[in-house]
């Protein structure tokens, strides 16, 4: 048996898991899972097989809802994830809420949808143009989507966007960071992703 021991957030990074998140965040490789804690998410996993499975962060319980994945933890120890509160989504906008909540008018879309994928390009490089023409294919299908929730203010082009997404039946790429503890968003949803950027994708593409 193989104990993999780590932490999802580096020792140097200004970002820590808020408070409301450390009892939320599940490790999992292969069919093993165990809890992350405290403020970088560290864990120990025992694992019977190898380990050079996907390690992947889940919300919730340990077949919660993916928030980012990685290579295999392989055997160096301690395995740093890196993980810096950021999820991208892509899916569809299946619902939005509108509501006010301390003086804020709030959007919440939910999204259904999976992980998009660790080297996901959401826009060519220089470098990237130069080593060949740029282009974009569909994103692999997945085994099963899950249920996510994304905040954006009102009267932002987020918001507009996501309607815009929902109206016409579009699929969307979604990229947020976990939101802050100060912030009580936790306190309007269970899964608060504050929107960064939003992809809205043509008709037939996903």
């Amino acid at each position: 048996m193989t104990v993999v021991k780590g932490f999802l957030v580096p020792d140097d990074s200004d970002w820590r898991v808020p408070a409301y998140a450390r009892d939320m965040l599940w490790v999992q490789v292969g069919s093993r899972a165990i809890q992350a804690s405290g403020p970088r998410g560290t864990f120990e996993l025992s694992l019977t097989g190898e380990t050079d499975e996907p390690l992947s962060l889940t919300w919730g319980t340990a077949d919660g809802p993916p928030l980012a994945t990685w290579r295999g933890p392989g055997s160096d120890e301690p395995f740093v994830a890196g993980w810096q509160g950021v999820v991208a989504i892509g899916g569809f906008v299946e619902r939005l809420h509108a509501l006010e909540r301390r003086g804020l008018e709030l959007v919440v879309a939910e999204i259904e949808g999976a992980l998009l994928p660790p080297d996901y390009l959401r826009l060519p490089t220089l470098d990237q143009m130069r080593c060949a023409p740029f282009e974009r294919r569909n994103e692999p299908g997945t085994a099963r989507d899950f249920m996510y929730t994304f905040l954006a203010l009102a009267d932002s082009i987020y918001a507009e966007y996501l309607h815009h997404a929902v109206v016409s039946e579009l699929a969307v790429d979604c990229f947020a960071v976990l939101g802050p503890e100060e912030s009580r968003w936790h306190e309007i949803v269970g899964l608060p992703l504050l929107v960064e950027a939003v992809t809205l994708l043509a008709p037939g593409y996903r």
